[in-house]
């Protein structure tokens, strides 16, 4: 027993060796009919007393076959007969996750499992269940066919532990492959967008003037939840009491009752919701997140726009010539996560939340007289009516059941849930209050009734000072940021992207002979030779670039992620088992890749660029 534990335990880290080893061990070892260990705790038997092979073979032989490689979660597997059945297949992975550590040290000292943990083929997974572990576990998984396995027996005995486990990869995989699909889905209409908001940008406001700028001011930030409607009559009656921030989502339903905002809040880069702001005449400034649709610019009439920092690369051929940091806000996922923390940065007296349900109120996902369903409006058919848009978005993820401030029970879904966890995280030494009349509870954020909070504040003059401080900002005439270095900065990248293209597109061809060269079996080693000494030339000459590699992962994340992650996977199950076949797939993979970002960013710069000598030359 001794020896077969020491022969797995080498197969595994030293980490994970270490906390097997010291756990001890659980219930009792007996022996099946056919002479093999079968687990049992209390009352519990693991596996059958007959023939613990037998079951695990029927077990496995039910599931789903696979001609293709196949990653099979195991919640418990007792002493791992399942496991080292289904590993007969070549083409499947096991993922053990087990609790309750001492059962993987009883299954150490009486199966081999050795050859499979060295090969990666099973990986086990461990308390603690952290982010940086599940990441680390399920690496190259994204795109392969996934079962779920669920150990009877071990659900058993300790059910709440197993359930969690399959609790914890179910939301691990859809978040993960939520954020795998948005970097996806937006990579290139990022890049679009900032490039092409460059022109614009160079006249726009740094959000940073805004900070610590309302100490003794209450902030409202305004969402578009179902319940802002009814809180309409009280925004206004209290209006010169505070600054209030809007979603852009909100704008249409505010000025509807005649509420103008302070500032308005844009991130979102979708053309369509630039929408938002079509026909608004107010006063209200504009917080524009660089990578927001240049179409919400272009409909903005009185041009006085905040400007917010971006984590992306691509801000460097900004910020590089601003006079003063621009400032970055907090990312929650959301608009209204964003203007919270802007209205924390500004110092505000209270912030105070309004519209944020976070759940599907009275059936709707948004306020009425939201602008997309008025929208609606204009769409309508026989077969489309606009009561099935509100239905598809209730019903587009699963619902969620939660706890009104009323005690009835609401639903809603793991998106909001995700803006709700952010919010109640991020509330901590936190100054605010949540006034939306109706919605799902937000635990950790103190509510208060708005006619309440407001009714005996006397906020009205330094509502006005904090007001005039900002509009003071657009009185100065100079710009934030110094042209000439911008045009420079621009010019001098445009060259080196031209250069740069000319090695990639080296890089792609000779990347495409060393495929082909394994594609065809060419047994021409000579010249695979010649190929591989020009490829670690050219990675290397590319590797060299890194600012402009830097630069171009915004719009390469598809590529990254196909790569690194299997998502979306351009490989066959033919260059999955080719090493040599797999390797050149990913080296033209990169380099195309390299090459689509490079000669978009360089055609964005190019019109930005003319953009900018018009406008300000």
């Amino acid at each position: 027993m001794e020896d077969l534990l020491k022969k797995n335990l080498s197969s595994i880290s030293e980490n994970e060796s270490s906390i097997i080893q010291n756990v001890g061990t659980l219930g009792e070892i007996l022996y099946s009919k056919t002479n093999r260990p079968v687990l049992k705790i209390g009352e519990v038997l693991f596996h059958s007393l007959h023939d613990p092979e037998k079951e695990a073979e029927r077990l496995i032989s039910s599931l789903k076959k696979s001609t293709s490689e196949r990653l099979y979660i195991f919640f418990g597997a007792g002493l791992g007969y399942s496991i080292l059945k289904a590993l007969e297949d070549p083409n499947i992975h096991c993922i053990w996750m087990e609790p309750n550590l001492e059962i993987i040290n009883h299954a150490f000292k009486v199966l081999d499992f050795s050859e499979h943990l060295e090969s990666r083929r099973l990986r086990l997974l461990p308390k603690p269940y952290t982010e940086e572990i599940l990441y680390s576990t399920f690496k190259g998984f994204s795109a392969t066919p996934t079962s779920f396995i669920l150990h009877r027996p071990s659900e058993l005995w300790k059910k709440e532990d197993y359930l969690e486990c399959k609790f914890i990869c179910e939301k691990f995989f859809h978040k993960k492959n939520a954020n795998m699909a948005t970097l996806s889905k937006f990579e290139s209409v990022w890049t679009r967008n900032l490039l092409i908001n460059i022109p614009e940008i160079l006249s726009m406001k740094p959000v940073s003037k805004l900070f610590e700028i309302a100490p003794n001011v209450p902030i409202v930030v305004s969402g578009a939840g179902p319940s802002l409607f009814d809180d309409l009559d009280l925004l206004l009656k209290y209006r010169k009491k505070f600054l209030l921030i809007a979603v852009d989502t909100s704008v249409h339903i505010l000025k509807a009752k005649d509420i103008d905002p302070d500032l308005i809040y844009s991130v979102d880069p979708q053309q369509i919701n630039s929408i938002y702001l079509e026909g608004y005449k107010g006063n209200a400034k504009l917080i524009f997140d660089p990578t927001s649709t240049y179409h919400t610019i272009h409909s903005w009439k009185n041009r006085k726009i905040f400007v917010t920092d971006s984590p992306f690369p691509l801000m460097k051929l900004i910020t590089s010539s601003s006079k003063s940091v621009l400032g970055e806000i907090p990312y929650g996922g959301s608009v209204s996560t964003n203007a919270t923390s802007l209205a924390s940065m500004m110092n505000a007296m209270n912030v105070i939340l309004i519209g944020q349900d976070l759940a599907f109120t009275f059936g709707l996902g948004h306020s009425r007289g939201a602008i997309l369903e008025e929208r609606l409006n204009y769409l309508e058919s026989r077969k489309f009516r606009k009561e099935m848009h509100n239905y598809k978005q209730l019903h587009a993820l699963q619902k969620i059941p939660i706890t009104a401030y009323d005690g009835s029970s609401l639903i809603t879904n793991e998106k909001m849930q995700i803006f709700r966890k952010w919010f109640e995280d991020n509330s901590k030494d936190k100054n605010w209050i949540n006034a939306t009349s109706n919605g799902g509870r937000l635990e950790k954020i103190p509510r208060m009734n708005f006619d309440s909070y407001f009714k005996d504040k006397n906020t009205e003059k330094n509502v006005e000072e904090a007001l005039l401080k900002i509009e003071r900002i657009f009185e100065e005439n100079s710009s934030n940021f110094e042209v000439e270095k911008v045009i420079t900065t621009i010019q001098k990248t445009i060259i080196d992207l031209t250069n740069y293209i000319e090695l990639l597109k080296e890089g792609r061809d000779v990347s495409q002979k060393i495929y082909n060269h394994f594609k065809l079996k060419s047994k021409n080693e000579s010249s695979l030779k010649s190929l591989l000494s020009k490829i670690d030339s050219i990675d290397e000459k590319v590797s060299e670039r890194k600012e402009l590699s830097e630069f171009l992962s915004l719009g390469l994340q598809r590529v990254i992620l196909s790569i690194t992650e299997g998502y979306e996977s351009n490989l066959s199950l033919e260059e999955k088992k080719s090493n040599e076949l797999g390797i050149s797939k990913k080296s033209l993979l990169l380099y195309e890749g390299l090459l689509s970002s490079s000669q978009l960013m360089k055609h964005l710069l190019e019109k930005s660029l003319k953009r900018i000598l018009i406008l300000y030359k």
